[in-house]
């Protein structure tokens, strides 16, 4: 997530390779952790980047809000 804001905050565009492959990095990355509580608390942030930056692939967005909602749903019953 860093690298993704940092090459936003750098000018890179939102369609730059690099900045795709961050926020693609970040995606993956997001997706492998298992702590409920620091994905929840991560996700908001790639939802953020992922509607500036929606990637190659169709529903990425639509992903990170899925797994937010499941993650919170989790919390609660937790």
């Amino acid at each position: 997530l860093a690298v993704a804001r940092a090459r936003l905050g750098a000018g890179q565009p939102a369609d730059g390779p690099g900045v795709e492959a961050a926020v693609d990095r970040a995606h993956h990355q997001w997706g492998r952790i298992d702590d409920v509580h620091r994905a929840r608390e991560l996700g908001p942030e790639l939802a953020a980047l992922r509607t500036v930056v929606p990637g190659r692939r169709e529903g990425a967005l639509e992903h990170v809000r899925r797994r937010l909602a499941r993650l919170q749903e989790v919390q609660k019953q937790g």
